[in-house]
Order: C-alpha cells, then sequence, then structure tokens
C-alpha cells in the first residue's frame, strides 16, 4: 500500500501533533516546500498553544481535527509534521485511518512522529522519515533536503556512507523500521510495537541520559526484537547525558552512546552500522520506513539501498 509519489501543484498538509509552533519557526521550510512547487495547506489549529505541563499545539481535541482533516480530505496528498516533541501518542488510538489504509499518503517527519511511523509500517504502509517543518538550530547539509525530495518524487535512495571503527560486517535485506529510540521503547506492549520479521532497524536519539540508554536498549533485547532484526543502523546520538559531564555533548554522534549499543550488540552476528547520517542532527537525511533495504557493510563502505 505504498502512497502515490508527488507531483507539481499538490497539496500538502502542515500539521502539529505534538508539541506547539510558532509561525516564525517554519518559513525556511515552507519556502522549501513552496520551492518544490508544492502547495502548503495548514492546519485549522496549527498555531494553537495548550499548556498541560507541557506546551502542545492545541488540546488533543484540536490535534485531532488537523490529522483527521489531512488524512480524510482527497485533495490532500502528503502530510508534513509541523515539529516532534511529546503528544502523537495521545492521538494515534483515536484517529479514523480507514481512508487513509484506501488511500494511503505520504507521512513525513522524525523524533516523536516516530509513533505514526511505527503504527503505519505494522500495516505495511511505507512513510518518510526526514525533516520536520520546524528546524534545528543547526545548520543543515544540503542532502537534508534533496534526499527528501527525491524521496517524495519518487527518485531511488540510495546511500554510501564511510565505516565506522564499531561496525560489523555482513549483508542483510528486509524492511527498514524505527525512529527515535525513546519512542520505539515507550511503545513496546502496545498496538504500535513494531512487529514482523526480517526487519531492518534504525535508531537515534537526543537528550537522553546514558542509563536510560542502556535502560532503552535492555528493553528492546528482554522484549525480544532484537532477535527479530537482521541489521541495525545506528544514527545520531547527540546531546546525550549531562552537559558538564559529558565532553562530546554537542558532537552529532556521541561515542558513549555507541559503546553502550555496541555492548548490547556486539553478541549478534548480524550487520550494524554506526554514525549514519539521520536523527537529530542538521545532516539528516530521510529515510523510507515500511519498505524494502537492502544493507551492505565492509570494512570501508556502508550502503543501503531502497527497493
Amino acid at each position: 500500500m505504498k502512497p502515490d509519489f508527488l507531483l507539481a501543484g499538490d497539496h500538502v498538509a502542515i500539521i502539529a501533533p505534538s508539541g506547539r509552533v510558532f509561525k516564525e519557526e517554519l518559513q525556511e521550510n515552507l519556502a522549501f516546500l513552496k520551492s518544490m512547487e508544492l502547495e502548503p495547506v495548514l492546519g485549522n489549529h496549527l498555531f494553537e498553544d495548550y499548556d498541560n505541563g507541557y506546551h502542545y499545539a492545541g488540546k488533543i481535541e484540536d490535534r485531532l481535527y488537523d490529522f483527521q482533516w489531512a488524512i480524510d480530505d482527497e485533495d490532500i496528498k502528503a502530510i508534513w509534521c509541523a515539529r516532534g516533541g511529546y503528544g502523537a501518542v495521545q492521538l494515534i488510538d483515536r484517529l479514523d485511518w480507514d481512508r487513509f489504509i484506501q488511500n494511503p499518503k505520504w507521512l513525513i517527519g522524525y523524533s516523536d512522529i516516530t509513533v505514526f511511523h511505527n503504527h503505519l509500517n505494522n500495516w505495511e504502509i511505507p512513510t518518510i522519515h526526514g525533516l520536520t517543518i520546524k528546524k534545528l538550530n543547526t545548520e543543515y547539509h544540503p542532502e537534508t533536503f534533496s534526499t527528501l525530495q527525491k524521496a517524495l518524487f519518487g527518485e531511488k535512495l540510495k546511500y554510501e556512507i564511510p565505516s565506522h571503527a564499531l561496525n560489523q560486517i555482513g549483508n542483510a535485506r528486509g524492511k527498514l523500521v524505527g525512529g527515535n529510540l525513546s519512542i520505539i521503547y515507550s511503545l513496546m506492549g502496545s498496538l504500535s510495537t513494531i512487529q514482523g520479521e526480517n526487519l531492518i532497524l534504525f535508531i537515534e536519539d537526543w537528550n537522553e541520559n546514558w542509563y536510560h540508554l542502556d535502560r532503552m536498549m535492555m528493553n528492546l533485547k528482554r522484549s525480544g526484537l532484537l532477535k527479530k532484526i537482521k541489521g541495525l543502523i545506528v544514527g545520531s546520538f547527540t546531546k546525550m547525558d549531562l552537559e558538564n559531564e559529558n565532553p562530546d555533548f554537542h558532537t552529532d554522534y556521541d561515542p558513549m552512546s555507541f559503546q553502550i549499543i555496541h555492548q548490547f550488540m556486539e553478541n549478534y552476528t548480524i550487520p550494524i552500522c554506526f554514525g549514519f547520517p539521520a536523527g537529530h542532527i542538521g545532516d539528516n537525511r530521510a529515510l523510507i520506513l515500511g519498505t524494502e533495504v537492502e544493507f551492505n557493510i565492509s570494512n570501508e563502505i556502508v550502503k543501503l539501498e531502497f527497493y
């Protein structure tokens, strides 16, 4: 149930299912969307602010309204989330997905949007892990934009990146799944738990304590997910633990986080890539989750090809 690729003039819904956003935060990427000859259509409650111990982009009912509209409106060809944060899980079980299943649309975003990625990928509906409309306060790599454009317009994605010292060599082919590790962990035991066999798992995170990273990896191990995967892609882990205790706090690929993950994975005889350019960083390349990929790791290079 692959969504149709986009065409010039297509309408794209801009909604905020999680944290609040401000108009000025969206201008640059709305301009990028228009440069692709796509037409943004803003949700009615996009700029709402509801403070309930966290600043949401409106009450649950407001965010549900905008998301349901984006699902049901036949003129909308893709749904691009304005930002992550927290709040997507409040919506997932209250949305009516019937029309979406009948007529899938590209869903775009990362971080908290992992809730929707995991849920829809379980239905064999691909989604795009990539740039949100709200940008991080960092310099962006050109491929963050060009790879998203390729994914949306149907150009084949194929990545080659340098190898990392912690990589485990090997080849695998399977369905790419995953996203933000904290969200994957939080969904365990729910209808949105990652399901299936022959999986290639992608994970990334930021602003987590190292001991919590260990806890999350322990959960993936004890739940049996790590036994199901045929390969692991580790993206960026940044701003991890405490700034005054982590000399690598501002690096994109935190060495201690990679060591913790490596210690969990060294007894699994599967290909493992560390330092893939995706996550809460300026080099956040598009990944089509829920689709088949071929994953090859040698001593010199990592190749990831989408089918």
